[in-house]
């Protein structure tokens, strides 16, 4: 299957594997980064903190308006202290990994799942 030039949205996930003690706090680093992701760059529509059931992990999920969005803003993550934010969360691994959105199913006035496709969010990036 070949991914749409109607793609509707750039999602980036990053996921920490990290001893149970160290979730909560990196969750809450995470959130923190996150806020102020979003208010650098209005590429950013939304974010999400995951934290695993067993505590050993914390997944980040970055919704960008378009990849073109996420490589501007990539641009300037040289001044961000991630690799810190690793250490000082003694995160023993982190995987890195981009999608782009087919589809969006949102819950309808009628309990239905229905796939909203504004049309102005269209692929705006390059393969």
């Amino acid at each position: 299957m070949t991914v749409s030039e109607r793609s509707l949205c750039f999602i980036q996930m990053i996921e920490f594997e990290v001893v149970p003690a160290r979730q909560h706090a990196l969750a809450q680093a995470l959130t923190e980064r996150s806020e102020a992701l979003a208010l650098r760059h209005a590429g950013l529509l939304g974010a999400s903190i995951q934290a695993s059931v067993d505590g050993s992990r914390v997944l980040q999920y970055l919704q960008w308006q378009s990849r073109n969005a996420w490589q501007a803003a990539a641009s300037s993550f040289e001044q961000e202290p991630f690799l810190q934010l690793i250490q000082q969360h003694q995160a023993k691994g982190v995987n890195f990994s981009a999608f782009q959105t087919l589809s969006s199913l949102v819950r309808s006035t009628t309990d239905g799942l229905h796939c909203q496709v504004p049309v102005n969010q269209e692929y705006q990036g390059e393969w």
